[in-house]
Parts: C-alpha cells; structure tokens; sequence
C-alpha cells in the first residue's frame, strides 16, 4: 500500500468517522466521492472493514494484534498497519448470512446514513429509514430523504415509499412520503416508480418531479430546478399544485408546527415558495396566500376558509 493509497484510506475513515454526526457535510462527501472511484472504493473497504471487525471480533483477533474498536469510537487504531491488517482480514470473514435490518429513525433534525458501497442518504427530520439485503438493496422510507446512489450494474436498489416502489439506476433524487402519497425530485440520472395504482411503470429522468397523491387522484410530472431538490436543509420548500395536506406534513416534519386540514381543503393545490426558518411565519404566509382563515397559535394551527 503505498503513500497515496494510505492518504485516500485516511480521508475515507474520517469521512466514515463524520457520517454518524447531525453535522456531516454532506455534499462535501459527495463531492470527494465523485472526485475519483478509488475514493469510493476506498470509502467502501473502510466500512466493511468497520462492520466486519465488529461483527467478528473474536474470530479477526489472531489476525490483528489488537483488534479495534469501531472506527466511530476509536479513528485512531486504524491508522497505518492496523487498518492494512483489519482490510486483509475482511477477506477471510464469512458472509454466511444475511445481516439484519438496519432502521434509521430521526427525531428534529436530520441525520446523515452512508452505505457501504459509498452512497449517502439524508435522512429528514421526523423520518424512519430501514435497510436489508446483503448489499444494502432494499430500503424503505418513511417521511422524507436526499438519496446520493453509487451506480452499480449489478445491483437492483429498490425503495418502497409510500405507495411507489423506487428503483434507482444511480443518481441523486428526493422523496418525501405522506401516508400512500409520494414526491419524487431527481437532480442527477433518473429512477424508475411502480405502483398498482400507476398502470405501467413510469422513468423520471433528472430535471423532474412526480407528485403521487391516490387519496386524491394525482399524478403530475413536471419539471424541477436542480437547486429545489432538497431544498430543506437550506431553509425553504418549493410547491408546484401540491395538495394542503402535503404543504402541511412538509410543515410539521421540518418547521415543527401543527397544522390541521379540513377534508374540504385537503386536495387544494398550493404553489409557491415557503421560508421554513420560522414555522408561525411559513404557517401564516401559506394562509395569506391560499385566501384561507389562520385558527390557532403557538406551533398548533387549524386552517379555514374564510367566513
């Protein structure tokens, strides 16, 4: 292993090291990811070298002479021969069963999720994300994400979303769910949804969003701004004729307010741009702006038409 092999592995584990924290920069990860596939493939020997050490502690001891803690505790163990040790240990460990389900649950803030093959998931606030397959392929999602996917041939990575199932062909894209109803943005490749209540299975290539609503018998696809996909994290949703109902799941998963709709109002379409840095302004400013009636206060809203 030469210099810049241990230099690419030394920014792989810190990168590794990062992911588990609220504060991981995402989009600079994906951009060194990109830079170069020994980036990736190193990213990926530095977590299945993490897992597998773990899972197999006792059987790796004769072969590492103190076999590290996880890479999340203890960074500085795998520096040098320890790391070059744990990876040529990798090698030897069984892969017998599959592993069990991850689930991955977000309380008010977001949470970064790397898989093993180098691709990134943002996990939204108030969101549940669970993970099985040997390779990490079969995911579901509850709530919302920003999905960055390694492409690789050989694998079928498949989403199950609300009512869609989502297969990705390697790219970057977001989904947000509300019961059975389902957005799907992608900013980079494209994906493939299916669904009973779609008919035929429908490809969204990137600079395009579908709105999946069956409880109101909605499915639009139209065209989205690169920078709209995840907008979330930088303070603002973007709406194109998206029913109430969404607008208001959007407004309690990421500006923390109630908001109650009336099975009348539940299908009106909303669209604009709602500054979410503030939930009492974004709730109100979606009021003024739909003509509606504002009931409520303090995070706790109801909304009206007026009298």
């Amino acid at each position: 292993m030469n210099g810049a092999d241990e230099g690419i592995l030394d920014q792989a584990a810190r990168w590794h090291l990062a992911s588990v924290h609220d504060d991981m920069d995402w989009d600079g990860f994906t951009l060194w990811l990109e830079a170069s596939p020994l980036h990736r493939a190193a990213y990926s020997d530095i977590a299945l070298a993490d897992a597998a050490v773990e899972d197999h502690r006792e059987a790796l001891a004769p072969f590492v002479e103190a076999a590290p803690r996880r890479l999340t505790a203890k960074w500085p163990l795998w520096a040098g021969g320890a790391l070059a040790a744990s990876l040529a240990a990798v090698l030897i460990v069984p892969q017998l069963t599959a592993p069990s389900t991850q689930a991955f649950v977000t309380q008010g803030v977001s949470r970064t999720v790397a898989l093993r093959d180098g691709s990134a998931i943002v996990l939204a606030p108030h969101s549940r994300l669970t993970i099985a397959g040997r390779r990490q392929d079969r995911l579901a999602l509850d709530g919302g994400a920003l999905f960055a996917i390694r492409h690789d041939p050989d694998r079928a990575l498949s989403i199950a979303a609300g009512g869609l199932q989502i297969g990705d062909i390697g790219t970057r894209f977001e989904v947000q769910t509300n019961g059975p109803a389902v957005r799907v943005e992608v900013s980079e490749g494209r994906v493939e949804l299916r669904g009973d209540a779609l008919g035929q299975a429908v490809e969204l290539p990137a600079g395009r969003r579908i709105l999946f609503d069956p409880a109101h018998k909605l499915a639009t696809i139209a065209p989205v701004s690169s920078r709209d996909v995840g907008e979330w994290r930088e303070g603002r949703l973007t709406y194109d004729a998206a029913p109430l109902s969404l607008v208001a799941a959007d407004l309690a998963r990421y500006a923390a307010v109630s908001v109650t709709v009336p099975p009348p109002l539940a299908g009106r379409r909303f669209s604009g741009t709602l500054s979410i840095h503030n939930g009492d302004n974004a709730v109100r400013d979606l009021a003024q702006l739909m003509g509606l009636e504002l009931l409520g206060h303090g995070g706790a809203y109801r909304l009206a038409e007026r009298s």
